[in-house]
């Protein structure tokens, strides 16, 4: 009962705001100067395997405990940058070119603006979406429970961001944010899901045919959605 009363009986515009206020104080100045210095230097030591392929989504967050983001001896990219990951990958997605600097620049802005309790909880959803407005993308955002609403951005964009609990009745299974985009046929691919290949790599999904199809194979537990952001170049 405990650890479903968060995501059963919180409403997800009240867990939204919550982020946002666990984010109003960023990572203090001196520490975010000593992770981007640091993550520049092992990104590029790293080279492009760290990302398996230059122009590959990411897809292997667990692999990423090396390179720093939040405050903590816990804190890390493999622990809590999963907000980090799927905004590179919707950027890339949407035309951005693979860049380790570009990374390393990206985990600095969020920890300057975004971080939830220091990066304790991640990134708040909220200011993924503020991040592409400042950056001038066209962005829609819900955290409605209506399935129409998100249907409707899914109809409209190619490239979405979605943050749901890894299991609808268990808060202590975590919250998870991915980046989705559409085949040319249409489908819904995950990125950084935690899929495996026959080999034991890490990939992205199948293709599926909905949105909401996508959603409910986001864990391998029972997701539900909290927040949903469609972002395209703007016109």
């Amino acid at each position: 009962m405990i650890a479903a009363f968060i995501p059963k009986y919180i409403s997800n515009r009240v867990l939204v705001k919550v982020y946002r206020i666990l984010a109003l104080f960023g990572v203090p100045r001196f520490i975010r100067r000593n992770h981007l210095r640091e993550n520049r230097i092992r990104l590029e030591q790293a080279g492009w395997e760290f990302w398996h392929e230059k122009d590959a989504f990411i897809e292997n967050q667990s692999e990423w405990e090396n390179i720093r983001f939040g405050v903590g001896r816990r804190q890390s990219m493999a622990y809590a940058g999963c907000e980090i990951i799927a905004t590179y990958n919707a950027r890339k997605a949407l035309g951005e070119q693979a860049s380790k600097k570009f990374m390393a620049e990206l985990i600095d802005a969020y920890e300057a603006r975004g971080a939830a309790l220091w990066g304790a909880f991640g990134t708040a959803p909220t200011m993924i979406a503020a991040h592409f407005r400042k950056n001038g993308f066209a962005v829609e955002t819900t955290d409605s429970k209506d399935e129409r609403a998100a249907a409707e951005i899914a109809r409209n964009h190619d490239v979405m961001i979605v943050t749901a609990y890894n299991d609808k009745n268990d808060i202590t299974a975590q919250i998870h944010t991915v980046c989705i985009t559409k085949s040319r046929e249409g489908k819904f691919v995950l990125h950084n899901a935690y899929y495996r290949d026959e080999k034991g790599r890490f990939c992205k999904s199948r293709p599926y045919d909905t949105l909401q199809d996508a959603v409910a194979h986001l864990s391998r537990r029972e997701p539900k959605l909290i927040y949903l952001i469609g972002v395209r170049r703007s016109d």
